[in-house]
């Protein structure tokens, strides 16, 4: 059960308003990383989900991003304002003054319609909330360059506001993954293939045009790494029609040689 209550999560203030930077906000209201489809991936989770402490989290975290999205958007709408009149200010964004009278609407900056592709549901919750740990970060980032973007102190606030709690789900969707006490790369029910999941495949290779090498580092080398020479210069051979099964040919520690099976 939702109740709406009028007060504002955080109290908006707009000195100057600025039509162009109205229309950047809408990324927050309607985008891919924006406050509505938060709302809507963490509840559409939390309805899913089996384990009645995690939906809690789920669950308030979820209506919070309801009260985001209200900030949001009453902050876009008080820089829009100018464009129900202004003939000049209208010209920022035409699609806004004209089809929607200077207010808001489910669309990004771009003026692309909302969509349920934007969210992220797979019934897994270990994989549920690393996707969230991750749309987090991008709303982060999103909100951190909306503020390289205004000089309104009042907006610059209520933003950093906003930035702010990204940064506080992330940790508490962090601290719910790691509770669940699962190693770090167990996702699902199926193994990998032992030998394979270990294997790097050298893909990249060369020297590019800015003087790029190939580069050794705690991704590919030690540990239980094995470093492979790219599948692309190696030979294959397989009895099955349409796969390519590698043999142990052009692994780092074989002399390069391929071996035929």
């Amino acid at each position: 059960m939702y109740h709406h209550i009028k007060q504002l999560m955080y109290t908006v203030r707009v000195g100057q308003p600025d039509p162009a930077f109205g229309n950047m906000l809408l990324e927050q209201f309607g985008g891919a990383n924006g406050e509505l489809a938060a709302a809507m991936q963490y509840s559409v989770q939390g309805l899913n989900c089996e384990d009645p402490d995690r939906k809690d989290l789920l669950m308030d975290i979820g209506t919070e991003e309801l009260s985001h999205l209200e900030v949001v958007g009453t902050l876009a709408r008080m820089h829009l304002k100018p464009m129900k009149m202004d003939r000049t200010a209208a010209y920022a964004d035409p699609l806004i003054a004209i089809a929607g009278g200077g207010g808001v609407g489910l669309f990004n900056s771009q003026g692309d319609p909302w969509t349920a592709d934007y969210l992220k549901v797979t019934g897994e919750l270990d994989v549920d909330l690393r996707s969230n740990i991750a749309a987090e970060a991008r709303a982060k980032i999103v909100y951190e360059r909306l503020i390289n973007f205004t000089d309104d102190q009042g907006t610059i606030d209520a933003l950093q506001f906003l930035m702010t709690r990204e940064i506080t789900h992330m940790k508490a969707f962090t601290a719910a993954l790691e509770s669940l006490g699962k190693p770090a790369f167990s996702i699902g029910r199926i193994p990998p293939t032992p030998e394979l999941v270990n294997q790097y495949f050298n893909d990249s290779t060369g020297t590019g045009d800015r003087g790029e090498q190939d580069v050794r580092g705690p991704w590919n080398t030690g540990g239980e790494w094995e470093l492979v020479t790219a599948p692309a210069f190696q030979e294959f051979e397989s009895p099955k029609a349409g796969t390519r099964q590698p043999g142990n040919g052009g692994r780092t520690g074989n002399g390069g040689k391929n071996q035929r099976s």
